[in-house]
């Protein structure tokens, strides 16, 4: 199939969000793409829901569980097209997302990846999260912070440059943002100045211990960057974990614990329990003020935008 964009959707049980997702691809205003979906060993009726899809478009690759990162880059080794858009199971891209990102790319040839602002989706309520920053500079700075910078499912990017770094992702939980690393390392990156995604968040997200896992594993991924653009042979994990101290540890634990909680209490306000939601919010406001004071006044602003899916 000859098209400039392929569409990169890797799938490990997520139901009952995905029809939600793929039609939101199916649906987009420019509609000549290929559509690469990898069911990464899905035990849920994910499979049999993509093997009822009738689309031309759509090539699905059944495998073993291997991850996410693993999924997506046995969807990259089969793309051909001059650009590729990243999606996930759970989320929705808003309906004219590839025709201003294709746009973009090619009236900025500079620029070798673009993502967007993005909404949380809680339920059915939409709600505008913090804006994400829109220059190459501020981007990088906070992607070497470990920090996130670009919605990775928000992405579209020029396929040369992105397989020259398909395999930089550590296998770890950080692995966009070593992705996004490399590619600051061979172009300008950008964020538009509008919405282009719904990002669910749902309880699954919520777990402390895994999000202590991905705050860490974003810091590896900006440690390495720092060895890399040296010219220094890239540290372990293992020599990464040596050299962080209990300050270091303390800190993840503190940033992990003020992510659950910032979350969690989105999701009470979206779901008719604002009350102790906001008490949550005001639990973090008062552990960490100058980093949350931000985060509340935007989601009471939002709560009152909130829109039906």
């Amino acid at each position: 199939m000859n098209t400039r964009l392929s569409v990169i959707l890797p799938v490990y049980n997520n139901f009952p969000y995905l029809p939600d997702a793929v039609e939101s691809i199916l649906h987009q205003t420019y509609s000549n793409f290929r559509f690469i979906i990898v069911n990464d060993g899905s035990t849920d009726g994910s499979a049999e829901y993509l093997c009822s899809l009738n689309d031309p478009r759509i090539l699905l690759i059944n495998q073993p569980n291997t991850g996410q990162g693993a999924a997506r880059k046995t969807a990259l080794s089969r793309c051909q097209s001059e650009y590729v858009a990243l999606m996930d199971a759970d989320d929705i891209s808003m309906p004219d997302r590839f025709f201003c990102q294709l746009n973009y790319l090619d009236a900025h040839p500079e620029v070798v990846l673009v993502g967007g602002q993005i909404e949380f989706l809680i339920g059915s309520v939409a709600q505008r999260s913090l804006p994400a920053p829109i220059d190459h500079v501020e981007i990088e700075a906070r992607l070497l912070q470990g920090r996130a910078g670009l919605c990775n499912p928000s992405l579209m990017f020029r396929t040369e440059p992105a397989l020259a770094c398909v395999n930089y992702p550590s296998g770890l939980l950080g692995e966009d943002i070593d992705f996004a690393l490399c590619m600051c390392e061979r172009g300008r990156v950008a964020n538009l100045d509008r919405i282009l995604l719904r990002y669910r968040i749902h309880a699954s997200q919520t777990s402390l211990g895994k999000t202590r896992e991905m705050i860490r594993s974003n810091r590896y991924a900006a440690y390495r960057a720092v060895f890399r653009r040296q010219g220094l042979p890239e540290p372990t994990l293992d020599t990464y974990l040596k050299s962080a101290s209990l300050f270091d540890q303390w800190r993840f634990s503190l940033e992990a614990w003020e992510l659950v909680q910032y979350r969690s209490g989105r999701i009470l306000i979206a779901t008719g329990k604002p009350v102790r939601g906001f008490l949550r919010l005001a639990l973090l406001g008062i552990c960490r003020p100058f980093s949350t004071i931000r985060r509340i006044a935007q989601t009471i602003a939002s709560s009152f935008r909130g829109t039906a899916n």
